[in-house]
This record gives C-alpha cells, sequence and structure tokens, in this order.
C-alpha cells in the first residue's frame, strides 16, 4: 500500500508536444488490449533535449543509444518512444538489433530520422524482446490521442499509481512523468522520467540544469539500493521551435523543474515496492556535500536500518552503525542523532532526556525524518527512502510469475 499517494491534478498538456499510447502485451500476448503498455512523446517541431544515464555497467542498448543521440543530435530531438513490461537488456546480441528497430520504427511512422528519436525500456531484464508486438504498437500509439496521465500510466511496472507532475513559469509550462517502485537506488536518475516543456532553452542551459536538478531529486531517492539496468531521465524543450526569445535568466524555471522532480521521485519512494514508511534521511556536519550525500545512502540502503523502520523499532544504534560503515572520516565523539525533534544522541554520548519510548512514538509514524551531524563541517545532503517489510519479499519473489 503506497504511503499517502497524492491526489494528482490533472497534468497540463505542453505546447508543441501530443501524446500517444498503446496496448503491446509486452509481457505476454494475452495481456494486450488489457492494459497499455507504449507511450510515444512527439515534438511537432525540433527540441532541444538533455539526458542522465545510469551508472550501472551492464547499460541496456537503448540507453547507450540515447546517450549517443543526445551527444551527437541534442539540438534536433523529435520524439521519446517508450516500453514497460521488457527492459531488453542483457538479451545478447540482437539486443541492439531490438532497440534500433524499435527507434527506426518510431521514426519511419513519423517521418522523421533515426537520430532525432530517442527509446526507453523497462521491465523484467534477461528476457527476449517482442519486438514484432512493439512494432506494431509504435504504429497504434502513432495514430491515438493520448495525454500526460495515460503517458504515465503506459510506463508503469509494478508501480500502483501513474506518477506525473506539471508547472507553469510565467507563460512556459512544464510537464513531466516518471515510473519506478523498485530496483530504486541513486546513482544517476533510477528509473524512467521524461520532461517536457515550451520554454526556449539552449541544449547547453538543458544539460548542465538537468544533472543540478537529477542531483537534488531522482539522484536523492533510494528503495532497496539496487541500480537499474536502463534508468534514465530526458528533458525536451521546444520553445516553439524557439520561435519564443532565448531565456536569459533561468532561475525560475530550474526551481521550478527542481520542485517538479522532488515532486516525482518523493512519489517514486511513496510507491516503492512494500514501502509503509517514508523517511527523510538528513545527514548534517560534514566536510563535503559528497560525503554528506554518501553518508545518507549508507543508512538509507542498510537492511538493518530499513526493518527496523518497518517494525517501529528505534533502535538507533543501526543508524549511527550505518553512518560508521559508509567509509567517511568522522569521530565518534561528534556526531549527534535525532529523529523528528527526538534528540537520541549528542556529540558521541547518549542524551540524557532521551526515552525508548519517545523514539519508539516517531518510528511508529507513517512518515518521519532521521538527523544525523557528523560535527565535522558545513556540508549536508537529504536523502528519501522507505522501509523493508514481507510485502518486498513477496513482490520480488513473484517478480516474473
Amino acid at each position: 500500500m503506497p504511503v499517502n499517494a497524492p491526489e494528482l491534478s490533472p497534468a497540463l498538456p505542453v505546447p508543441g508536444f501530443r501524446i500517444g499510447t498503446a496496448s503491446c502485451g509486452v509481457k505476454s500476448a494475452d495481456l494486450k488490449g488489457k492494459r497499455t503498455d507504449l507511450t510515444m512523446i512527439v515534438a511537432d517541431v525540433d527540441c532541444h533535449a538533455a539526458g542522465t544515464f545510469t551508472q550501472n555497467r551492464l547499460r541496456a542498448a537503448c540507453v547507450d543509444l540515447g546517450e549517443q543521440t543526445i551527444n551527437l543530435n541534442g539540438t534536433q530531438v523529435r520524439a521519446i518512444v517508450a516500453n514497460s513490461g521488457n527492459a531488453n537488456a542483457a538479451t545478447g546480441i540482437r539486443e541492439e538489433e531490438w532497440a534500433q528497430m524499435m527507434i527506426s520504427t518510431a521514426a519511419n511512422v513519423l517521418k522523421v530520422s533515426s537520430d532525432q528519436v530517442l527509446s526507453a525500456s523497462t521491465g523484467v531484464i534477461g528476457t527476449p524482446f517482442p519486438i514484432d508486438r512493439i512494432v506494431e504498437g509504435i504504429e497504434d500509439a502513432a495514430a491515438s490521442e493520448s495525454d500526460w496521465m495515460q503517458a504515465a500510466n503506459a510506463i508503469r511496472t509494478t508501480d500502483t499509481y501513474a506518477k506525473w507532475s506539471s508547472r507553469k513559469v510565467g507563460d512556459y509550462t512544464i510537464t513531466g512523468i516518471s515510473k519506478g517502485s523498485g530496483m530504486i537506488h541513486p546513482n544517476m536518475a533510477t528509473m524512467l522520467g521524461f520532461i517536457a516543456t515550451d520554454a526556449p532553452l539552449s541544449q547547453a542551459q538543458l544539460q548542465a540544469m538537468i544533472k543540478r536538478v537529477v542531483d537534488q531529486s531522482f539522484n536523492s531517492i533510494s528503495v532497496d539500493g539496487d541500480t537499474s539496468t536502463n534508468d534514465t531521465v530526458y528533458l525536451l524543450a521546444s520553445g516553439l521551435g524557439l520561435g519564443y526569445a532565448p531565456l536569459q535568466d533561468t532561475s525560475a524555471f530550474e526551481v521550478a523543474l527542481t520542485a517538479l522532480c522532488i515532486e516525482l521521485a518523493q512519489m517514486i519512494v511513496r510507491d516503492g515496492e512494500g514501502v509503509s514508511k517514508f523517511v527523510t534521511i538528513n545527514v548534517e556536519g560534514a566536510e563535503s556535500v559528497d560525503e554528506a550525500r554518501h553518508v545518507a545512502r549508507t543508512i538509507a540502503i542498510s537492511p538493518l536500518v530499513k526493518t527496523a523502520f518497518a517494525g517501529s523499532d528505534a533502535n538507533w544504534g543501526r543508524i549511527v552503525a550505518a553512518a560508521g560503515n559508509a567509509g567517511i572520516n568522522f569521530e565518534a565523539d561528534k556526531i549527534s542523532l535525532r529523529c523528528d525533534d527526538v534528540v537520541m544522541m549528542e556529540k558521541g554520548n547518549l542524551h540524557a532526556d532521551y526515552r525508548d519510548t519517545d523514539g519508539m512514538a516517531v518510528f511508529a509514524q507513517a512518515e518521519f525524518s532521521i538527523t544525523l551531524n557528523l560535527g565535522m563541517g558545513d556540508a549536508s545532503a537529504r536523502v528519501w527512502t522507505g522501509d523493508f517489510t514481507h510485502e518486498y519479499i513477496t513482490i520480488n519473489a513473484e517478480y516474473r510469475t
């Protein structure tokens, strides 16, 4: 059961973009017509595009091809085509061929060049790709008239609900969708995310911006500590053919984009497989942001910490032990720890006023925060995570069945 699944306002259409969806029966031909599993985001004009990509060394072919397209042709992108249900990863010598066929089919249907199409796949790893059904689905999607909310639904795998968000920045619109529930850990973006805007931003502006924004959002979440083979975030800007005057001051746009991506990222944690708690982990007093983030991530992926969250057990010793396991230099007699406003540890000592019943009351909540101060500097970082429950094991033990 997702933790406080949000009631989302309708996604705003983005000038210069149209959406198509289709049902391909990607997991099984028997599922065709029962759920949508393919989406196309199509631009009416050449777009500037940027992306971030998984750091998993076993990257799917669609990730490599997408990165190549961004690097070589990031000012003329016209479409994203994405399927759910099969990752087309670790599928052998035909993997790149299948990914290329997906791209070329979309390009032919849309009458654009193959190097103007980005692709993405998500789902089971190591299973032959049903390319024939995908090809049929691309043709169906191109002929359909869908919206961003239907697109968000079509890219779901084990997600229990579709995830989208929109913002207005002056006269401009930003709308994004994402998917993710399991195999979620920050090492790029750890999921799929597609964002579009009609703001007139250069490719260089977009690429620098999406890297900063991802670090503050999708790179700051963890469900289970596993980074996927297919993680990708794309940001497309049409500027309606860049007919608008280029934005000189992008600060307001970046603030809105960051807020949108944080909202999407937090939805992924709230919808994490088996998650019943939403926990914010703050690490303060570090010597650098990278060190603070590394400690926060180490705490977030600790099975002992996550099972303590699940059991509403304020076993704070597991938290500081996980921090010590991060390999970051700090002195034990300088660290302090609190959960919400309850101080557990101060400068290496159990706080005189701490009572375990107070800690247990905080851990029993559906949402709470953990703040660890290392006492070494002024840098800080934040990671959002959840707990490990029996349901997580059930979902993943039965994932392919």
